[in-house]
């Protein structure tokens, strides 16, 4: 007989995964804005190709993670959760970038957040 923890932990890791994907995914494309800005010592040179593959690798294990969390989250569910993508590169590019948070963009963000819950949330079944 398997424990309480046992069968909320089984059912919780793909979710853990999923979100692991989310992360790599924010941090890639993170990472291609800061090689893309910082090409004053030349394109394609060793500096800039090993930054480049560094967020292609970061970028490509989110992929890996997506579909390691496609095996058990519903496809319905989790595309949606990838607009959490929107929160992570709005506040990285404020924190990494300088730039600006404006009302508007916070709205928007707030909206496609507020949308998404919608669609994830789960309706009770009429009986």
């Amino acid at each position: 007989m398997k424990s309480m923890s046992q069968t909320s932990n089984f059912k919780i890791v793909p979710y853990i995964i999923l979100f692991v994907s989310i992360l790599f995914s924010i941090s890639g494309q993170l990472l291609m804005k800061h090689t893309m800005s910082n090409i004053n010592e030349g394109l394609f040179n060793w500096v800039f190709i090993q930054k480049l593959a560094l967020a292609i690798t970061v970028y490509c294990l989110g992929v890996v993670n997506w579909i390691l969390a496609l095996r058990s989250v519903k496809l319905s569910i989790a595309y949606p959760l990838t607009s959490l993508n929107y929160v992570g590169i709005l506040f990285g590019s404020y924190y990494f970038f300088n730039e600006v948070i404006t009302l508007t963009r916070i709205g928007g963000v707030i909206t496609i957040f507020l949308g998404v819950l919608l669609v994830v949330i789960p309706l009770k079944k009429s009986t």
